[in-house]
């Protein structure tokens, strides 16, 4: 569509006599004849932008979600179907029927019209409480709090009440607080005063919630003179009719809703009753599913964490806390065949602690124990690279997979490996090249490709490792 076609239909469109908004879905820009531009507060511009609806809040009547202006045309309108839409502005907020169509692919038109009706006797009970069953389901512990706030409102309006709240026993049952309220304009709240109030401080409030759950008073100055601590805390919120339902989870009382009026007195109808007994309901259920959830979560990080230290515990060597052999295969298995895919070299590091036997018989099996352990943290000290892994390939044996590592890095790693048991210092009186205990060192060092094994790799420098022993101990053998 051209440019003056669109202004063509746009100057006839924009006659229509109520407010008028016409998206460009490709552009993300906006027209908005005289009508929209009083409505939504618009400045007098031919194109308009995502920035000039700012400070405008849409939502759906029927929940507590909110749109921005491209939402609101490309999810929540439906095409030549009239929906409702709440315009929060900074002084005051409406209740738009809308509607909309689409002119082409691009193209799409809404028109607006303001219902005169005060906005919350437009809530659609049926509506209202079927979504805030469908939240309530999948309530989880980062959004309960507005989920709750909604159905609180939402029970408030449609009870003509000036206050709704939930509150909860403690575990042994001697005091309760607010944990939810929602107010209406211009009342009160009373939420941070009425925590942890003694359950004893209203005893025939107390009895009756605990013996029939219902707590009703149409008018609260015809309280019984038994009731007299209850009517003075109600007085003292300026309550005229209230009305509160208890909560159960699993037989047990865990709670109230209630419904406060503060204007004006009200004859609770049996309408009223049902409708915050059901609301209530919805609200104790998603506790019992978030209780559920938490504790599923609770067994299935338990499960996650059991798994992790098996996992663990099967990957490595209980004497060392280094990877154990089956570890080694694995990882050298995968390194390879990676670095293979990057096309980056891999080495492979063997060593072997010279005259360890020796050294047992010397020094016994628990002292050996020891030297395995040093040796095993120098070792696992210079791995400081996410891939490079240490292992106890078996006996005094160890092993280093070094990924992406060519054979001058792989021989200066081996230098720091030498320097490093070198300054550890292990005694060794039964080993005749020194002192000190010291290790026989054999890598190789090769480019992979998708023919090439961990046993190839492992042959090669273990031969290298056999040379660095046959030619003197403590020493250094590449594999060429």
């Amino acid at each position: 569509m051209g440019l003056k076609q669109l202004e063509d239909i746009w100057s006839t469109v924009k006659l229509i006599p109520f407010a008028v908004v016409l998206y460009d879905v490709k552009k993300h820009t906006y027209k908005a004849n005289s009508q929209a531009q009083l409505i939504f507060d618009l400045p007098e511009k031919h194109t308009l932008n995502k920035a000039d609806f700012e400070h405008l809040k849409f939502s759906s009547p029927e929940s507590r979600k909110q749109f921005t202006i491209e939402q609101l045309f490309e999810k929540y309108l439906v095409i030549n179907t009239n929906c409702h839409v709440l315009l929060q502005k900074q002084t005051k907020s409406l209740l738009l029927n809308a509607k909309l169509a689409q002119l082409n692919k691009h193209l799409h038109i809404a028109t607006f019209e303001v219902i005169e009706h005060n906005q919350d006797a437009q809530y659609n009970f049926d509506k209202i409480i079927s979504k805030i069953s469908t939240d309530l389901i999948d309530i989880q512990n980062d959004n309960i709090d507005t989920h709750i706030g909604f159905a609180l409102k939402a029970i408030g309006t449609v009870c003509h009440a000036d206050r709704s709240y939930l509150f909860k026993f403690s575990e042994d049952g001697k005091s309760m607080h607010n944990t939810h309220e929602w107010v209406n304009q211009g009342i009160q709240a009373f939420k941070e005063q009425l925590q942890h109030v003694p359950t004893n401080s209203l005893p025939y409030f107390a009895n009756l919630m605990d013996t029939t759950h219902l707590f009703k008073v149409n008018d609260v100055a015809s309280l019984p003179i038994k009731a007299t601590k209850e009517k003075q805390e109600l007085e003292r919120e300026g309550i005229q009719s209230v009305l509160c339902i208890g909560l159960r989870y699993d037989k047990e009382l865990v709670g109230f809703i209630g419904c406060d009026c503060v204007k004006q007195k009200r004859e609770w109808t049996d309408l009223d009753l049902i409708r915050i007994k059901l609301v209530g309901e919805i609200i104790a259920n998603a506790f019992k599913n978030l209780n559920y959830k938490q504790e599923l979560q609770r067994i299935q990080q338990q499960l996650i964490t059991a798994n992790q230290k098996l996992n663990q515990l099967v990957n490595t060597d209980s004497l060392t806390s280094i990877a154990n052999r089956r570890c080694f295969d694995k990882a050298l298995e995968s390194e390879i065949k990676r670095c293979a895919r990057a096309e980056q070299p891999v080495s492979l590091i063997m060593c072997d602690i010279d005259f360890f036997k020796n050294y047992n018989d010397s020094y016994g099996h628990q002292q050996g124990d020891e030297a395995l352990v040093k040796v095993a943290a120098a070792l696992k000290a210079q791995c400081r690279r996410e891939g490079d892994l240490t292992a106890r390939y078996g006996g005094e044996e160890f092993a280093v997979i070094l990924p992406a590592t060519n054979e001058q890095d792989c021989l200066h790693f081996t230098r720091l490996i030498q320097q490093t048991i070198k300054a550890a210092g292990i005694k060794h009186n039964k080993s005749s090249v020194s002192e000190y205990l010291t290790l026989s060192i054999g890598f190789y060092s090769a480019m992979p490709d998708k023919n090439s094994t961990p046993q190839c790799f492992i042959n090669k420098a273990d031969q290298a490792l056999y040379k660095a022993k046959e030619t003197g101990r403590n020493k250094v053998c590449q594999f060429k």
